[in-house]
């Protein structure tokens, strides 16, 4: 249901990610696709300790409502849960890992060992993706099945015949999760930023004379 501020039309909700096809993840509301374009990174100072540091920075008049910056907290909410629905975690998405585990095992062959270590890599496996959520290694595998995986770690395409190694299987489904914890940073920095800050005629011109002081112990050495 989407969300309305006192005065104000209604606000597009941030809608959360379906899971199972993680490579259509659903588009931003206007109203956050355009913060996010806007966002820049300037050196200024924070408002919290004074101190100059690169922030992520926004027009004044793109600045965060309270309204807007509940539903993008509401949003990173939901997406976190989704990111620790992990075997370490809950029972629940332990059988369901598992699960994922004995389909790839009874769908593909091993390329280095015989069935009679099937249980010992069965293990194996749940010690590689227990901290990882079930639906990010079910997208793993999903995109083995089809072939998508893309390049393993030495740059070479992968070898779809068989089943992927524990240590594989890990991190094609750390690229899956980081499709979601990639909004999630993307939404933190949007509720970072700052207006941006003019930058007075003194700080110009103390980093001028330190461009100098530089310039000049460059030329000496």
């Amino acid at each position: 249901m989407a969300l309305r501020a006192i005065g104000a039309t209604a606000l597009e909700p941030i809608s959360p990610p379906d899971v199972r096809v993680l490579e259509r993840m659903p588009s931003l509301p206007a109203w956050v696709a355009l913060r996010v374009a806007s966002m820049r990174d300037e050196c200024q100072r924070s408002p919290n300790d004074g101190k100059w540091r690169t922030m992520p920075t926004l027009p004044s008049h793109l600045m965060l409502s309270k309204i807007e910056r509940a539903e993008i907290q509401r949003a990173i909410g939901v997406l976190i849960e989704l990111c620790e629905r992990t075997p370490e975690r809950d029972v629940e998405f332990e059988g369901a890992t598992l699960i994922v585990i004995t389909k790839m095992m009874l769908a593909l062959p091993s390329s280095q060992q015989n069935e009679a270590a099937a249980e010992a890599t069965g293990e194996a496996f749940q010690v590689a993706l227990d901290d990882l959520p079930t639906w990010a290694v079910a997208g793993a595998m999903r995109k083995w099945y089809r072939g998508e995986c893309g390049l393993n770690e030495r740059g070479d395409p992968f070898d779809y015949r068989w089943r992927p190694s524990p240590a594989d299987l890990r991190r094609l489904a750390f690229i899956e999760r980081y499709r979601v914890l990639g909004q999630v940073r993307t939404l933190e920095r949007l509720l970072e930023a700052q207006p941006p800050q003019d930058v007075s005629e003194e700080h110009t011109a103390n980093m001028r004379q330190q461009l100098a002081n530089l310039a000049a112990t460059l030329r000496k050495a």
